[in-house]
């Protein structure tokens, strides 16, 4: 295998450190593995008709610039995101005869395609041109079967995998003296844009009704990108004073906040997979999360605590009961080291490899 061109709409930069960050993640997993990977992607997630314009312009140049300079070099172009992403690999098929895959990571299926009947089509192109489709989860590759009739044997089912050797368990009293977090407190933790749709709202409202019926000390830290003033503005009544927001950090310091936490809330609308979700299983800590896309399959053979979405009771109901339970209950290290073992970043590379493989020649990925 020559070079493999990887093209994303979602990629991280001094600035913007999770911005993408799994998509970095397997292209150094890539690396180690000795496959020449080139990279062209959009690293700027600033929003408006103008920025949006400015940055895939400048991508889109970008895209072409390295495909010209690298065409008889590249075997296959991996996309991240089928829109817009997929749309560059379909056009460098087009002109150079490169076949491609493309990863479905759940928000271009879930929310950008059904932004508009032209890109709803525009999406069911890129797919059913692709060589093989990527779906992070089982829910989001029925999902892609049966609304973009793509064949079963055409996609498989593959998480961005988590890295253990980054994510695993740590000295709890340590870490919270590193970060200062109060030692007798029970703490709370998100991480992830803090949007609308990640549940933002729900897990503040479920905090307060946590606060009002526990006597314990607790705290709640968000650790994402708050970007969406009009979302910041809009929650700023219902933040409680021992809610701490945290900028976006890198992942050598991303898991100290896994490893200081008591249990990690993931209250999100709609999720391909929520690999945030697995990243706090291989740090040790519990999950709690909603019961939506790639989050059922990931948590519901007892590898963490499922409610019903944008339930505010039920979530509060649920975070209750890990305050008011000893871990050793309500942790399920069993359940947790069988979703581990499937999940883990070198096995999904080794996966990525062979689908590349097959890809050039034209085989099945089985």
């Amino acid at each position: 295998m020559n070079k493999v061109f990887v093209i994303s709409n979602m990629y991280p930069s001094k600035e913007h450190l999770s911005f993408g960050i799994f998509v970095k993640n397997q292209v150094d997993a890539l690396q180690k593995e000795n496959i020449d990977v080139i990279v062209s992607a959009n690293t700027n997630p600033a929003t408006g008709k103008k920025n949006t314009i400015f940055k895939y312009s400048k991508w889109a140049l970008d895209v072409l610039s390295k495909a010209i300079k690298y065409r008889k070099q590249i075997t296959v172009t991996h996309a991240h995101y089928v829109f817009p992403s997929g749309m560059f690999s379909l056009l460098l098929k087009k002109l150079f005869k490169i076949p491609y895959v493309v990863t479905a990571h759940g928000g271009d299926i879930e929310r950008m395609a059904k932004k508009s009947p032209k890109i709803r089509k525009w999406t069911e192109k890129i797919l059913k041109e692709s060589s093989y489709v990527i779906a992070v989860g089982p829910v989001l590759a029925e999902q892609i079967e049966h609304d973009y009739q793509i064949p079963k044997e055409k996609i498989l089912i593959c998480s961005m995998g988590v890295n253990r050797e980054v994510f695993k368990p740590g000295n709890q009293y340590a870490i919270r003296n590193e970060l200062g977090l109060e030692q007798d407190a029970f703490v709370y933790l998100f991480v992830g844009n803090v949007i609308k749709q990640k549940g933002v709202e729900e897990l503040l409202l479920a905090y307060k009704q946590v606060k009002q019926q526990s006597d314990r000390s607790t705290k709640l830290v968000i650790v994402g990108s708050r970007r969406d003033e009009n979302f910041i503005n809009s929650i700023k009544p219902i933040v409680e004073d021992s809610v701490h927001f945290v900028d976006p950090v890198q992942q050598g310091e991303l898991v100290k906040y896994f490893q200081a936490s008591n249990v990690f809330v993931l209250p999100s609308h709609i999720e391909g997979f929520g690999l945030v979700a697995l990243e706090a299983i291989a740090a040790g800590t519990p999950v709690i999360a909603s019961r939506v896309g790639g989050l059922i399959s990931l948590l519901d053979d007892g590898a963490g605590h499922l409610v019903e979405v944008q339930n505010v009771e039920a979530l509060a109901s649920e975070m209750l009961l890990a305050l008011s339970t000893p871990k050793n209950q309500y942790y399920n290290e069993e359940a947790a080291n069988r979703v581990l073992h499937i999940h883990d970043a070198n096995e999904i590379t080794k996966r990525v490899i062979k689908l590349y493989e097959s890809t050039v020649k034209g085989g099945s990925h089985e």
